[in-house]
């Protein structure tokens, strides 16, 4: 496996955070793709695949195959990858405000789903004849070059969303006390990321919470209580509301995740292979 990554240049700071660059064959053929606090956008430069949903309101799992770009909003559950022979991917890593830097489309129209980056950004998928044998220095120059045509002009975020994910990405915090330190009302705070994210504090903060659980997890030595060491990780107040909450967002119980991540690695946290699909 061959990954790299660099932060991204100040020019789009704080809108991108990481660009990332990967080759490598896939441990499985499948990967669960556990939801985390950021947004997604990738060249897919290698064969076709397909991001597979859970069950949604239409009671069915939705495939969506991908063959060049894509961009994944913030995701409240996971999703399933079944890869190519080999990946090859470039991508960026963008907070939940940073599409609005791009785009006047609404970022709620984005949340909890993976669409054509073309839809969003014109011009895109182009990048992919440019870049077929690249290596990571070309692909974050192109790609830097790309995103840096098209921030808005003059686009700046609202200091009270950049301090919101800021402290809701690093620790709990209750969203009245955060509304408070920020000087309005927490059905402000909320209308707030709600127009800039596309979510509400809340379900950030939720998305943010287990993303730190699953991380910190997947580095627990072999032989661990699961049920005993994810309480004390998460602070859950009971092991039925840990187990429930694992589920929602993972479609694993935390034992099962713990014995799947284990046998890979703690780099495979949040991208878990799976033999086969289950969701």
């Amino acid at each position: 496996m061959f990954y790299e990554e660099c932060p991204a240049p100040p020019s789009l700071q704080p809108f991108v955070t990481q660009l990332w660059f990967v080759r490598a064959e896939p441990q499985a053929r499948y990967e669960k793709i556990l939801p985390g606090p950021e947004a997604h956008l990738i060249l897919n430069l290698s064969d076709p695949y397909r991001l597979i949903s859970p069950a949604g309101h239409a009671q069915e799992p939705r495939a969506t195959e991908v063959s060049t770009g894509f961009y994944a909003g913030l995701q409240r559950s996971y999703l399933i990858s079944e890869n190519p022979e080999q990946l090859f991917n470039v991508g960026a890593r963008l907070t939940p405000y940073g599409l609005a830097a791009f785009t006047n489309q609404p970022p709620s129209d984005f949340q909890n789903r993976v669409v054509d980056a073309e839809s969003i950004l014109p011009g895109f998928t182009e990048l992919r004849s440019l870049l077929t044998d690249a290596g990571p220095g070309q692909a974050f120059e192109a790609l830097t070059e790309f995103l840096q045509q098209r921030l808005r002009p003059g686009y700046q975020a609202d200091s009270r969303t950049t301090r919101t994910v800021a402290a809701l990405a690093r620790e709990d915090i209750e969203i009245r006390v955060l509304a408070d330190e920020l000087g309005i009302s927490t059905s402000t705070l909320e209308r707030v990321m709600m127009r800039d994210c596309g979510t509400t504090a809340k379900t950030y903060s939720d998305v943010c919470r287990f993303n730190r659980i699953v991380i910190q997890a997947a580095a627990l030595p072999k032989g661990s209580v699961p049920g005993r060491a994810l309480l004390e990780l998460a602070d859950y107040y009971d092991q039925p509301h840990l187990i429930r909450a694992f589920r929602r967002f993972s479609g694993f119980t935390p034992t099962e995740y713990l014995r799947v991540v284990q046998s890979y690695g703690a780099e495979y946290a949040t991208f878990v292979p799976l033999e086969e699909v289950t969701i």
